[in-house]
């Protein structure tokens, strides 16, 4: 049954956002009804979008092999043990209501009824103070902001939210610093929002893409009720779930899933993908699906020229240090705190069990602390015990009554390229699934432009990449 304040999830939503280059007639992400038998197909990435790919690939009848050079599947949105019966993700997941296609395809895989919605309340740090900044009661009594500043949020949040999905579109070439100052006035910028622009992006702040923002505050938006709480999902078991639904499915039809594999690079004969180099050896594909960041992916293509491999090699992208942290009592109220306080490293504090009460851990709780950074910064690669030392220290100031001896466990995980830096104009940009080669196939988190990674996007994309797959073949 639903853990307390948690509710099943109803059906799949009407469709909700997908990138415009994946819709169909109806909205939702295109797909095809043919059929390739015998078409043999490597998919380089066990991530999200590398899964569904090759499930509906397999489906279709190819001859499908995944890639995956770690011990497990789901990339950003795998799981780990922390006791027996215990699992957590890596890095934090929600759903928004507006998810169809992560709704859809967990309907196609039967857990559907593992969806849970619940009412969070997000929290602020500001100024040493924590407040609570979520609905309109709060925001009213939030005092760091004059009677017309919080009358324009309210009225910049609910547009916002009722804007067509394409509203970021007349956002392309203007910056987030522009757009914010512009929509929520001056104060407000810089109270909320230019801190945890600053702390997420860093030196790229000032020129990132104010379609990026839009989209992210618009798809919250779609999780809030009339009164502006906010209403998100999760699903009972985590993103481990998924994962496990999407491999039972994989194994079904037949996909041939290969962890622990590390591909040298993309072999191209004669203008054409041919297959891939595995120590040295080389594996024939008639077609090959890259579903790995762009900073690795270039690496499998390194012999590949024009247009198409050189803009690939342009593209920039932070990574993140995320430290998680088993607590033996709550810390806060809040699913999302944030930071708007240039002491502390960093942007947010997630506790997912405020979400998630994730019963079989007996009432501890889980926090996530994360930090984005350039993969060549020395904070990058400090110790964990250093990465732990200053969140202790920085939880201590939000919360006085925090002592280290209220963690029973803690982890630190890293990547090395999770955020695209999204800057004005980058539609531009943006990478086809299609490459310059045939054969040759690459997903990746730029094509998710305007909108931030999630399970959802994610999803759509692996479909689009099999549609085109299987369109070629």
């Amino acid at each position: 049954s639903p853990a307390p304040g948690a509710t099943r999830a109803p059906a799949p939503p009407a469709p909700g956002w997908c990138h415009p280059s994946l819709r169909g007639a109806d909205g939702t992400a295109r797909r095809t009804g043919r059929t390739v038998p015998g078409v043999r197909v490597a998919v380089i990435g066990g991530g999200i979008a590398g899964l569904v790919a090759a499930r509906d690939l397999g489906r279709a009848g190819a001859e499908v092999t995944v890639l995956e050079r770690a011990p497990h599947l789901g990339g950003q949105a795998a799981s780990f043990v922390i006791g027996p019966g215990q699992e957590i993700e890596r890095f934090y997941h929600f759903i928004c209501s507006g998810d169809s296609g992560y709704l859809t395809m967990l309907d196609e895989l039967g857990i559907a009824d593992l969806v849970r919605w619940r009412t969070t309340d997000m929290g602020l740090f500001l100024d040493g103070e924590l407040h609570t900044l979520g609905d309109p009661l709060s925001l009213l009594r939030f005092p760091h902001l004059r009677a017309r500043d919080k009358a324009r949020f309210a009225l910049t949040t609910a547009l916002t939210k009722l804007r067509a999905e394409d509203g970021w579109q007349q956002l392309e070439d203007v910056t987030a610093v522009e757009w914010l100052t512009r929509a929520y006035g001056p104060r407000t910028y810089r109270l909320l929002y230019q801190p945890l622009l600053e702390s997420k992006f860093q030196e790229h702040a000032p020129d990132i893409s104010a379609a990026w923002m839009w989209a992210r505050l618009h798809r919250l938006g779609q999780s809030r009720s009339r009164t502006l709480k906010e209403r998100i999902g999760y699903l009972v078991g985590g993103s481990a779930a998924y994962v496990d639904a999407l491999e039972k499915s994989l194994t079904e039809s037949q996909v041939e899933l290969r962890p622990r594999t590390t591909v040298d690079r993309v072999a191209v004969v004669g203008g054409r993908a041919t297959g891939v180099v595995i120590d040295g050896q080389h594996h024939p594909y008639d077609a090959v699906l890259s579903t790995v960041p762009v900073p690795h992916a270039v690496g499998l293509f390194a012999e590949l020229e024009g247009p198409y491999f050189d803009n690939l090699r342009s593209l920039d992208y932070l990574g993140v240090v995320v430290a998680t942290l088993r607590l033996d009592r709550r810390l806060s109220p809040y699913y999302w705190t944030n930071v708007s306080d240039a002491r502390l490293p960093m942007s947010g504090v997630i506790e997912a069990t405020n979400l998630n009460p994730m019963p079989e851990l007996g009432g501890d709780a889980i926090v996530y602390i994360p930090q984005y950074l350039s993969p060549a910064s020395p904070r990058f690669l400090e110790p964990d015990d250093a990465v732990l030392d200053r969140y202790v220290e920085a939880l201590s100031l939000m919360h006085p009554g925090f002592d280290r001896s209220w963690i029973r466990a803690s982890w630190v995980h890293r990547e090395r390229w999770t955020q695209p830096i999204c800057r004005r104009g980058f539609t531009a940009q943006v990478p086809g699934v299609r490459t310059s080669v045939p054969g040759l196939y690459l997903t990746d988190s730029y094509q998710l432009h305007p909108h931030d990674r999630a399970i959802s996007f994610s999803t759509d994309l692996g479909r689009e990449a099999a549609r085109l797959v299987l369109e070629d073949g």
